[in-house]
């Protein structure tokens, strides 16, 4: 059953990703990158890591993919009248980088694990949730709160600078 499962969710994750590269209409673009997300999150827990599907779920669904939304709705209309057109040879160019990107991919996976990777798995010792949420937003030297914050100092930056270059002013859409 729980190959059968692997098996699906591994096809989701590649047909909304195929999707979310392949789509003219960016919000749906968006939405299916947010369907590739919600796989990878099921992979996570079918692969016992739920850790990583909540940090999965709560960093790129619910930060990432949203601020991407926001801009999108702020900058570009939904019609197809603002589809951006690629030409065919850039397409057929994309498609070679991509595979030879996957096959070098594949080549670097598909050979002996790497020793010193396999003594820190040994080593590595079992880490609960509370503990990773105690480092997280520990004030100590070892925590992680000041980086945390930064990030979103960080963030929110971005999203106020991108509604100021998306705003257009009436007297600039006039001269244009």
């Amino acid at each position: 059953m729980g190959d059968y499962l692997f098996y699906i969710l591994a096809t989701a994750v590649v047909t909304f990703s195929l999707l979310a590269v392949s789509l003219p209409n960016l919000l749906h673009g968006a939405i299916s990158l947010i369907g590739a997300f919600f796989a990878t999150a099921a992979l996570y827990i079918l692969l016992q890591l739920e850790f990583v599907a909540l940090a999965q779920i709560m960093l790129y669904i619910g930060g990432i993919v949203i601020f991407m939304l926001i801009i999108i709705l702020l900058t570009t209309g939904l019609g197809s009248e603002n589809r951006h057109k690629v030409p065919t040879s850039r397409r057929l160019v994309g498609t070679g980088v991509s595979g030879f990107l996957l096959f070098g991919l594949l080549y670097a996976i598909s050979g002996k694990s790497s020793a010193v990777l396999a003594e820190n798995v040994s080593r590595a010792a079992p880490v609960t949730m509370d503990a990773i949420g105690l480092r997280l937003l520990s004030t100590r030297k070892d925590g992680f709160i000041v980086p945390f914050e930064i990030i979103s100092i960080l963030l929110l930056v971005a999203l106020i600078g991108a509604v100021v270059i998306a705003r257009r002013d009436s007297g600039q859409e006039e001269k244009t």
